[in-house]
């Protein structure tokens, strides 16, 4: 018999960690939406929040700023001994979150998938990576989402919480922002550019069916998200400047 898993929170993400992990688990989803109709055409199964909270392993796949809301919400259903797993592009809150809000006998890992499901070609995430952050004094649970992810064919990287923010906020943080600027300013790939400029737009294009609150959530709840971009449009400035002045 596979293990039982539940995903709460079933968008582009939850719908992608279903989808790949369905042949290990016998996989439950739930969601603030009703979205059993889609579950269904996948053939996943789908429960309410208590359903889902109650078995052995649960993944969050909800946005960032939700999770201490759904922390609370799920606690008095967890079993003891049940390992909750996040997957927030943001290490240090959630996982001082987890570690407030989750009941004594319930282990929690942090974990972020380095690709969504614009990077996952084909669905699946065979040679892709994970970044797996262990909690103090949960050690055997993090080496459990670490087999999974082996078998899934992930590489997994294991960073603290502090490291993996502040790497994050040198690279993904900023990619969102120039992207997201860029397209405020009505700026784009022109079809005459070369192939390298090609690739830098449709690499910034990914980024383009990212909602809202993921933009908003890497650059605001990562703690050194505000100095990398300070940094950035220092140098922008800096860099206009000079030519101006040239």
């Amino acid at each position: 018999m596979r293990p039982e898993l539940g995903i709460v929170g079933y968008g582009r993400c939850g719908q992608l960690a279903a989808e790949v992990l369905e042949t290990d688990f016998q996989v439950m989803a739930t969601d603030v939406r009703d979205l059993a109709g889609q579950a269904a055409a996948r053939g996943v199964a789908w429960g309410d929040l208590a359903a889902c909270a109650a078995r052995p392993t649960v993944l969050l796949a909800v946005p960032v700023r939700t999770l201490p809301e759904v922390l609370a919400a799920i606690a008095p259903h967890l079993r003891e001994g049940a390992t909750v797993v996040d997957m927030a592009s943001v290490k240090v809150e959630p996982m001082r979150w987890m570690a407030e809000l989750l009941p004594a006998g319930v282990s929690h890992v942090g974990t972020h998938p380095l690709f969504g499901p614009e990077s996952a070609p084909e669905r699946s995430v065979r040679g892709q990576r994970i970044v797996i952050c262990e909690a103090e004094g949960h050690a055997p649970a993090a080496r459990s989402i670490e087999v999974i992810a082996r078998r899934l064919g992930l590489e997994s990287i294991r960073l603290d919480p502090e490291t993996h923010d502040r790497e994050m906020a040198r690279s993904q943080a900023l990619v969102f922002l120039i992207a997201r600027a860029l397209d405020s300013a009505g700026l784009g790939g022109s079809p005459y550019g070369t192939p390298s400029e090609r690739r830098v737009w449709s690499a910034l294009n990914m980024t383009a069916a990212d909602t809202d609150e993921l933009y908003e959530d890497i650059l605001k709840l990562n703690p050194f998200a505000p100095a990398s971009t300070r940094a950035l449009v220092e140098a922008v400035e800096a860099e206009v400047a000079r030519l101006t002045n040239g």
